[in-house]
């Protein structure tokens, strides 16, 4: 892979990520370094609770 950050492949599905991963085109050093640049959003979650009718 380049040197040049690609931050759309963190924006990826996990799937993709696998596949450019198992073939080479993302290391994981460049993956961990781009998951460590995206912002801490957490404080934007919300609880959810979710009631199961069991019949």
């Amino acid at each position: 892979m380049s040197r040049k950050t690609n931050t759309d492949i963190v924006n990826g599905d996990r799937r993709i990520i696998n596949r450019k991963l198992l073939a080479g085109e993302l290391n994981e050093k460049d993956l961990y370094g781009m998951l460590k640049k995206l912002p801490d959003v957490s404080e934007n979650a919300e609880e959810v609770t979710v009631q199961i009718n069991e019949k």
